[in-house]
Formats: structure tokens, C-alpha cells, sequence
């Protein structure tokens, strides 16, 4: 008979069952930020890196804070909605989320130099907020898989492993592979007594998964510049971003057709659910530095580079398996729970930005971005990291290419916008990363947007479309079908603003 283990256990004392959380995926979900926090950013497609004096740049090119020529206090309201998908199988299935955050709220404080033969024509300093990226989305995928099973990948790491013990089970893999013995998902293999055999003795069944995500990622700001002969811009912002994710997610195979029977008809599988849980936060630490140069009226030439982020980060996690069979019998099991802290350092960016101003008419804005998502690590004092670093080098993109165009055309006080933003695909081109969509993400968006002399208000909206795929185990032998995801984003930001 099997013991099942129902305490918790300290799950600092061994290694493997704490590194799970820590993957490739994290580095890339923090490594990846979004575009614009205030209203007329986004709906200009984030493209401010030449243009300045909009609250957003001081997290993309802090120069911006010297084009300021009052002091300014603003604040947003955003609303997202995002719908998920989902192929798997031949089966299609979707969801969205829908969320309202404050992607904005900042206050610059404008200091003109009263010496008029100076050549320092003004000093600007600003704090406060923008949002860096949302990790709202509900995503579900299910269809029927004929040739394996989660089970397999369980008996796979024990086997690779050089096999273990059902005592040793809770100790090396408390989040996983124990679950499925303690609820009878598996057997020692009675050929081998340091291996397991399935409960589902061949695929066939319908298999699911629906996954929850909440938080964001946000960055207090702290900005300096100047203003130099009304032709030199500059500034320097010290960032301290911070992140909170959660994902809830459930995982089941089901037995709907009745296919998989044992000889003792008793015990005949009919389900499992394997649910798991993540809580990360984070806190970092990043230097940006910027220059926009002005060598005529109608032109502006950006520049800003990004130090690569130091994040100090801790993750919580536990799982739970249940599984039912025939006559009504079922089992539950939960894991221990795990908490492990380690550093992330995210990537280096370099920004070059241009834009034409047509008078008092409007306005055309360029950015160009360059990142190298292989540059992201994780380090801790007790653990290498170094297979997960080794994956992060070998899948992802050493060059991703981000463009944002954005235009504004002025009648009298009203201000009108459009614009766009393409990001080249995060995977490296030389691998098979067995898709079929599209992994660009693109964006489209537009907006309106009221100058008073004291106050303005501006609303954006931005469409985003992205691909990605995801696999929920792997087989050293066998194929292992995955599910295609398109995402859509529809945001609107409203952004109110007082000049004194």
C-alpha cells in the first residue's frame, strides 16, 4: 500500500524540486516590455525617443525631460482587454481577460535659468511611475493527443535520473512525479523496481489546459536634465522596477471515449488535474542615459542607452494531482510548498530615434530599438544556473529588432495621432521552434488628444496581434504536439495633465 505523505516538508533542503519556477520562459517574460504608458505614447506608438515632453520617456529616452518647459503633473487610467486563441489538435478554443490599471502618474519640475546670456537654458527633474509591461491573460487549449502522455514525461525524468525509490519520490520530485504515485497515476515498474509504469498504458485521451496570469511589470523613475542652447537635450533616469506575477494554471487528461481499460475493470482510468501554482516578485535596479540633438527646427535626432536591469527576485510555488477511476474511486495529493530566491539580470538597450517637426502643424517620429535576449541570466550563491542559461543562449534572438512609427497633426487645440510598432520574433531564426504562426507582434494605434494652456487631455488606444507556441512536456523519443496561441490586445489609455 502507499503512503501517502500529507505534511508539509522545508522545501529548501534539496535542490531539484526547487528550480522548477526558474525557467528560459521567465528570463524572456522580463526581458520583453511593452510600449506606452501614457496616452498620447501609445497612440503615437510609442515613437518619443526625439520628441520628449511626454512622461513616458523617461523610461525610454530620458533626453526627453529637457524639452520640458513647465513643471507637470500627470496621471493615467488604462483598460485592456485580451483574448487568447488557441489550436491544439485540430481543436480550437479562446479567452480573454479583461483589466483596468494606472499606467502612469508623474510630476517634472521645470527650472529656467534666470542668467538669459547662459547657454544652460533650463534644468528639469521628474519621479513618479510608468508601467512597463502587463501580465493579464487567460488562455484555455484542449483536443484529444493519440500518442502520449504527461505520465510519460513523469517516468521519464526518474529514468533519466538513473531511477529512485517511491520513499524517495517526495524528496526529489515533491511538485510533480510524486504526485502522479501518490494518487495511483503511477506504478513501480515491476521489471524494474527503481522505475515507474503508467496508469494510462497508451495515449488516446483528451488532454487540457487553462492558465490564469495577473500583475505587471512598473518602474519608479527618477529623472535629470537639462536644456543646452535649445540645442542639446539631455538626461539621465535611475529606475527601480518592480514585478509581480502570478499563474494559476490546470492541466488535465481525460478519458471521455471510455478507450483505456485495465484488466481489473476497478481500476480504469477515467481523469487527472494537475494544478500548479507561481507568485514571483521582484525588485531591480537600472541606469538609462539619453541625448536629443537639435540641428534645425524641423529636425530632432534621439539616442539613449539602457543599462542592463538587476533584479533580486523570489519565487513562491505548490502543486496539487487528483485522479479519478472507475466506481467512483479517487485520490488527492498536495505538494510541499517551495520558495526560492536568485538574481535576474535582464538585457542591454540602445535606442535611436528621429523625427521631423512641421511647425506648429504636426509632427512624423521614428524609433528604432536593439536588444539581445540571449544576454538575460539568472545567478544565485547556491545553485549555476547553468543548463537554463545554456537554453536562454541557444533559443533566443541575439539581435530583436523593435521599430515604432507615430504621427500627430494639430487643428487649433486638438491634436490627432496614429501610429504603429513591429517587434521581430524573440526565437532565434537558425532553430525549429515547431509553429505555425507568426511570432511577430505588431501594433497599430491612434488617439486624440485637447492642449489647454494649463491643462490637456489625451485617449489612446492600441491594437496588438502576437503568436507563441507551448508544449507542456517533452519525450526524448516521441514527437509531443503543442498548442498554437494568438493573442489580442485592445487598450485604450485616458491621460489628464496640469502645467504650472
Amino acid at each position: 500500500m502507499k503512503l501517502l505523505h500529507k505534511g508539509m516538508f522545508t522545501a529548501c533542503l534539496f535542490y531539484p524540486l526547487l528550480l522548477q519556477a526558474q525557467t528560459e520562459v521567465d528570463a524572456l517574460r522580463y526581458s520583453q516590455l511593452s510600449f506606452g504608458s501614457t496616452a498620447r505614447s501609445l497612440s503615437m506608438g510609442g515613437a518619443f525617443g526625439a520628441l520628449g515632453a511626454d512622461f513616458s520617456t523617461l523610461s525610454n529616452n530620458p533626453a526627453g525631460i529637457g524639452v520640458y518647459r513647465k513643471s507637470e503633473f500627470t496621471f493615467s487610467l488604462g483598460f485592456e482587454n485580451t483574448t487568447a486563441e488557441s489550436e491544439f489538435m485540430s481543436e480550437n478554443s479562446s479567452d480573454n481577460r479583461f483589466n483596468v490599471s494606472m499606467p502612469n502618474l508623474g510630476l517634472v519640475f521645470a527650472f529656467t535659468n534666470k542668467k538669459r546670456d547662459s547657454d544652460w537654458k533650463q534644468f528639469s527633474f521628474g519621479l513618479g511611475y510608468n508601467r512597463l509591461a502587463s501580465f493579464q491573460s487567460n488562455s484555455f487549449f484542449e483536443g484529444k493527443n493519440p500518442s502520449n502522455s504527461l505520465l510519460d514525461n513523469f517516468i521519464q525524468q526518474v529514468h533519466n535520473d538513473g531511477g529512485a525509490t517511491p520513499e524517495d519520490l517526495f524528496y526529489y520530485y515533491p511538485f510533480d512525479v510524486n504526485l502522479a504515485y501518490q494518487t495511483y497515476l503511477l506504478d513501480p515498474d515491476p521489471n524494474d523496481s527503481l522505475n515507474y509504469v503508467s496508469a494510462i498504458p497508451y495515449g488516446g485521451e483528451y488532454q487540457s489546459r487553462s492558465v490564469e496570469t495577473r500583475g505587471s511589470m512598473g518602474e519608479f523613475v527618477l529623472t535629470f536634465g537639462g536644456n543646452y542652447n535649445d540645442k542639446v537635450f539631455w538626461g539621465v533616469t535611475m529606475g527601480f522596477p518592480g514585478i509581480r506575477y502570478e499563474e494559476r494554471a490546470i492541466y488535465e487528461e481525460t478519458d471521455k471515449d471510455n478507450q483505456i481499460v485495465s484488466a481489473d475493470s476497478s481500476s480504469d482510468f477515467k481523469s487527472f488535474s494537475y494544478h500548479t501554482f507561481l507568485k514571483t516578485t521582484g525588485r531591480g535596479i537600472n541606469g538609462k542615459f539619453g541625448l536629443i540633438f537639435k540641428p534645425a527646427n524641423f529636425v530632432r535626432i534621439g539616442a539613449a542607452i539602457h543599462t542592463p536591469t538587476y533584479f533580486y527576485m523570489s519565487d513562491g510555488y505548490d502543486s496539487q494531482m487528483s485522479s479519478s477511476f472507475a466506481n467512483g474511486i479517487s485520490y488527492y495529493q498536495e505538494s510541499p510548498i517551495g520558495n526560492y530566491n536568485y538574481t535576474l539580470t535582464t538585457p542591454f538597450r540602445a535606442i535611436g530615434s528621429l523625427a521631423f517637426i512641421f511647425g506648429k502643424a504636426g509632427l512624423l517620429s521614428f524609433d528604432y530599438e536593439y536588444t539581445d535576449y540571449t544576454d538575460a541570466h539568472f545567478r544565485a550563491n547556491d545553485y549555476s544556473f547553468s543548463s537554463v542559461n545554456r537554453a536562454i543562449d541557444n533559443l533566443y534572438n541575439p539581435s530583436v529588432n523593435i521599430f515604432r512609427a507615430g504621427t500627430e497633426w494639430k487643428y487649433g487645440a486638438i491634436s490627432f495621432r496614429g501610429g504603429a510598432a513591429y517587434y521581430s520574433p524573440a526565437f532565434n531564426s537558425k532553430l525549429d521552434v515547431d509553429t505555425k504562426i507568426d511570432q511577430h507582434s505588431v501594433s497599430y494605434t491612434g488617439g486624440i488628444g485637447f492642449r489647454g494652456e494649463h491643462f490637456y487631455t489625451d485617449l489612446g488606444y492600441g491594437y496588438t496581434r502576437s503568436g507563441d507556441f507551448y508544449r507542456q512536456y517533452t519525450l526524448d523519443s516521441q514527437d509531443v504536439p503543442g498548442a498554437t496561441t494568438t493573442r489580442t490586445s485592445h487598450r485604450v489609455i485616458w491621460t489628464v495633465g496640469f502645467r504650472f
